[in-house]
């Protein structure tokens, strides 16, 4: 039931139905409910509601390519949004029962596609029909004939996983929706509730990462949900609840104990036998047997290498991150196999070099480094998991090799620790290192690598000594060799080197490249570095052996911008605020249209991520456009100022929260912190201001002041953040947290006040439209969501920040149609 006042007159005044409540306020709510239990109930459901969101993450970081996984974002809010549009088509929603049932279906729909997992892991023909779209199309049984390329066919496969996991937020929709109607413009306390709730499961979603997987959690996700009908619905109801929140512990326990539900999958082959597996937030790390093609000829081996080969396990982290373990005593015994690869060149170049790794995941560029004798070796390795692999799990396998003595580890993100490293380099060596940020805890990810940017090359640079080589290997398919040598390019130029040309080398074996940046110049190590390439038959592809190339140009052209402008894709440097190094299409391209076949495997995903993106913008039209067609009816007369001042509310906060989250990525130097604290910092800073906005009285004026607080704070995120808080400090990561955590905080504080101050200056109206205005701003906030990601692929971090900004900034011109004079409000 919507907001109504008892008997309501042509002229009955606000005031007096607030001072009606609560036995007139809401004619036929059963008395065991009220204000304080419906907020309870709503904290409880968001929380689950979160935790869902965030664990469907972290499974879609396996499922699908690591920008899809953000998919999950735009489910959420648009299930949200669809289920207000039917709470305030059909006002029985809004009565009790309803939003305890609501409840019970965002409970029940967890556990479905909880049992779709459970159903891909035990027939990999499902497998590969549902998920083959979405995998590196190289292995098998996801071969080319299984990957659909974008369309149709696509569309039509990504809008069945989208309906079968978002089906879940469409019950919690009805409930929210529903729960907020009751209280019209006094909705403060229970808006409030929904993101001191969201708050409490973006803090418990990677605690329970710690312990339990994700697949497995999800059933915890429904054990919440089903949690909450014991304080929406009444006894008979609740018990229900409480019954099925215990069968769905029960599922998780199954679910963990058996593995009954782990996703088969490892870079993108069905593995229903997985060796070993890791779940936690920084991603999945699962070991499995290698293929015997991937053990005898892997790319960098040089093909003259004759000897044998050491036993491996493959591991992947979520289901891109690739790396092998080596058995150890194999690994000592056999120098030559090592110094037989393509990443071994800068080592031979700089014999007994002091060496820091980025990234050696499972040992091969340690043990690389380590077969030349008198080396030290810094290796820094972000995942935990892989290092506990190595170490732990497989260590009597693979001879612990980051315990040697020659080698120091640190277990953090590179970026932070070269930045602070007072220490000098013969060689730093980044090997086919994936620095792909996966969407831990909830993170936004676009598929950006911070490792590969203008500003983390000038960080290597800066850490070389005098004859120092930095060494960047990486799978060369398409642009990638192109992008890396315009990286090298520019950093030479900003570093004020007269003749670039002599300190770039660029060798390749089969569809790997190893680009080498010297401190000196390469001229007395070129006869070296020329008998080390025809001696293990490699190539150059820099000098070009057969007259100019493109890289070639980009090298030696008197101007990198002229030679950039002339080059069909987009091979600019990346920067840290637009750091999307594997994707080279230019700004109309990635907006237009285009051919798959041309725009090639790296850019295959983004074209991939335009395909979810037109499904779910239509999918948000049906559920916002088709339900009032068929029921003809619509939001009411207030209409107009109220929806468009909610909508830009929506799209404005989330453009908002993801550009916050990313500016702080490497002030945390984790995505999963980053994620945490910013999302925790947005969603309990924004309940907070809705709370307090109930102590006030909400005038035109007031509201104004509020969005133009958030526009001054919005601008402070874009433009001052990165002058006035270090990139790297030195702190405690609990220090960083809290400080990114307090930075947030008040400008989630100012979003949490205009969307129930809105409302409130609606009036008498506010309950009918409430559920309207609440599926508008989730419908907006799902096509924020998208639009952040195609405006930080275009134009960067700061211009997102700038668009969440603009939008409160036009919200605030809508004010003045939304109510006149001052409104008591009614939950106080």
């Amino acid at each position: 039931m919507g907001w109504r006042p008892a008997d309501p007159g042509p002229d009955e005044t606000l005031e007096k139905a607030v001072g009606e409540q609560p036995s007139s306020f809401l004619a036929g709510r059963a008395q065991r409910s009220g204000p304080g239990r419906d907020a309870w109930g709503l904290f409880v459901l968001s929380a689950g509601v979160l935790g869902y969101e965030l664990l469907l993450m972290r499974v879609f970081s396996v499922l699908m390519w690591y920008h899809l996984a953000s998919l999950a974002i735009a489910l959420a809010l648009l299930g949200l949004g669809t289920g207000g549009v039917l709470a305030g088509l059909w006002p029985g929603l809004r009565r009790d029962p309803w939003p305890a049932r609501g409840a019970v279906a965002f409970g029940a729909g967890v556990l479905g596609f909880l049992g779709f997992l459970a159903a891909v892991r035990a027939d990999p023909d499902l497998a590969r029909t549902t998920l083959a779209p979405f995998h590196q199309p190289f292995y098998q049984p996801f071969a080319q004939a299984g990957a659909a390329r974008p369309g149709w066919e696509l569309a039509v496969r990504l809008a069945g996983l989208a309906v079968l996991a978002g089906l879940p937020f469409l019950g919690a929709g009805v409930s929210t929706a529903g729960v907020l109607a009751r209280h019209g413009p006094g909705l403060h306390r229970a808006y409030a509730a929904v993101f001191l709730g969201s708050a409490a499961g973006a803090a418990g979603a990677p605690v329970v990462l710690a312990f339990v997987s994700a697949p497995a959690a999800l059933g915890l996700s429904a054990a919440v949900g089903f949690s909450a009908t014991a304080l929406l619905g009444g006894r008979r109801l609740g018990r229900a609840g409480l019954a099925l929140a215990v069968l769905a512990v029960f599922i998780t326990t199954w679910a963990q104990a058996t593995g009954g539900a782990e996703v088969p999958l490892a870079r993108g082959q069905y593995q229903k036998d997985l060796l070993a597996v890791r779940w936690s937030p920084v991603g999945r790390v699962a070991a499995y047997l290698l293929p015997p093609g991937d053990r005898t000829r892997p790319f960098g081996l040089s093909r003259t290498y004759r000897g044998p080969v050491p036993a491996q396990v493959g591991l992947v982290v979520d289901d891109s991150g690739y790396t092998n373990l080596f058995e150890g005593s194999a690994a000592r015994g056999n120098p030559d196999y090592f110094r037989a690869n393509l990443v071994a060149l800068a080592w031979h170049l700089r014999p007994g070099a002091r060496s820091l790794l980025v990234g050696p995941g499972g040992g091969k560029d340690l043990w690389v480094a380590l077969s030349f004798p008198r080396g030290r070796v810094h290796a820094v390795e972000i995942n935990p998991q892989v290092v506990e692999m190595v170490q732990e799990v497989f260590g009597q396998f693979t001879g612990r090799p980051y315990a040697e003595p020659a080698v120091t580890l640190t277990v953090a993100d590179a970026r932070g620790v070269v930045a602070r490293d007072p220490d000098r380099y013969d060689v730093i060596e980044a090997s086919a290192v994936f620095g792909r940020l996966p969407p831990a805890a909830g993170a936004f990810s676009l598929s950006e690598d911070l490792l590969h940017t203008r500003e983390s090359f000038r960080a290597y640079w800066d850490h070389l000594t005098a004859r120092g080589i930095l060494s960047v290997t990486l799978f060369a398919y398409e642009n990638r060799a192109l992008r890396l040598a315009a990286l090298a390019r520019d950093l030479l130029d900003r570093a004020g080197v007269a003749r670039p040309a002599d300190h770039v080398r660029v060798v390749a074996d089969r569809g790997l490249a190893n680009l080498l940046v010297s401190r000196a110049p390469f001229g007395p190590d070129d006869d070296r570095l020329r008998a080390l390439v025809s001696r293990y038959r490699f190539r150059f592809l820099y000098p070009p052996p057969d007259g100019p190339t493109t890289l070639s140009r980009l090298l030696d052209g008197r101007s990198l911008e002229r030679e950039l402008a002339r080059t069909e894709a987009d091979l600019a440097p990346p920067t840290d605020d637009r750091p999307f190094f594997y994707y080279t299409l230019r700004p109309r391209d990635l907006l237009g249209g285009g051919s798959a076949g041309r725009d090639g495997f790296d850019n295959r995903g983004a074209r991939i991520l335009q395909a979810a993106l037109a499904v779910v913008g239509g999918l948000t039209l049906l559920g916002l456009l088709v339900p009032p067609a068929l029921a003809g009816k619509g939001p009411g007369p207030v209409a107009p100022a109220a929806l468009v001042y909610a909508g830009l509310l929506g799209a404005g906060y989330m453009l908002l929260e993801i550009g916050v989250l990313k500016r702080f990525t490497l002030f945390l130097g984790h995505p999963v912190y980053a994620a945490s604290a910013t999302l925790c910092g947005f969603l309990l800073g924004s309940g907070l201001g809705a709370a307090w906005a109930a102590r006030w009285t909400p005038s035109r004026s007031r509201l104004l002041a509020v969005l133009a607080a958030a526009v001054v704070l919005g601008l402070g995120m874009a433009v001052g953040v990165p002058r006035w808080v270090p990139a790297f400090p030195d702190w405690p990561t609990a220090v960083r947290w809290a400080t990114a955590a307090g930075v947030v905080f008040p400008l989630a504080f100012a979003l949490g006040i205009p969307f129930p101050a809105g409302v409130a200056l609606l009036g008498p109206a506010a309950g009918s439209t409430l559920p309207w205005l609440w599926a508008v701003n989730g419908a907006a906030s799902v096509l924020g969501s998208l639009a952040a990601v195609l405006v930080a692929m275009t134009w960067g971090y700061t211009a997102t920040l700038l668009a969440g900004t603009a939008a409160y900034l036009v919200a605030a011109a809508w004010v003045p149609a939304l109510g006149k004079g001052k409104i008591r409000c009614a939950d106080r």
